[in-house]
């Protein structure tokens, strides 16, 4: 496992050409990269070799403000005509509860989860959360292992190899191999 010193977009292209190494290990040669705007996925699309298939997963629109679709329109294009997929979705561990917080206060289920995987890393929390949003549009398989990586607020920091759940089954996910992520300890 390779740990950097510092998260965020510095380390877009190193996870990438580590999660890439590993993905041509893996039977199902997928790729799921988390990207809001489409900054690592644009970096991803210059990089991934054939035979890889991309899946990029952005969150939804009006996250940040009504009707707002953040991701690039055209990254978008590109991705889609070289093949690859782009898939817009509420996250997994927050979605409707974030409403609910907001407007009555607490703390939910899916918040917990999300708060106990980002004591391992927000990218880690990311990847485990975009294999489950995959898994719930038919992306990916349960019974297979894929490569994520996520990152701690812009670009990718973390990756790891993973058999993904459908949200429903989320205890049914497996991690199989953290590859990066950022550690004050490196």
């Amino acid at each position: 496992m390779i740990l950097f010193k510092t998260e965020g977009e510095v380390n877009t292209e190193s996870t990438l050409k580590i999660a890439i190494e590993e993905a041509l290990k893996t039977e199902s040669k997928k790729l799921l990269i988390a990207s809001s705007r489409g900054y690592s996925a644009e970096k991803a699309l210059s990089m991934v070799p054939d035979g890889i298939k991309l899946i990029v997963i952005t969150h939804h629109v009006g996250f940040k403000e009504p009707n707002c679709d953040e991701f690039s329109a055209d990254v978008k294009k590109r991705l889609i005509e070289a093949g690859h997929i782009v898939h817009t979705a509420t996250h997994a561990l927050s979605s409707v509860e974030r409403a609910f917080r907001r407007k009555y206060g607490g703390i939910h289920a899916a918040e917990i989860v999300a708060d106990a995987l980002r004591l391992i890393s927000q990218g880690f929390k990311v990847c485990v959360e975009i294999s489950l949003m995959a898994a719930d549009a038919g992306l990916v398989r349960c019974d297979e292992w894929v490569i994520a990586c996520g990152g701690s607020s812009e670009g990718l920091d973390t990756a790891v190899v993973i058999r993904p759940a459908n949200s429903s089954r989320l205890f049914d996910l497996k991690i199989g191999k953290i590859l990066c992520m950022p550690s004050e300890y490196a």
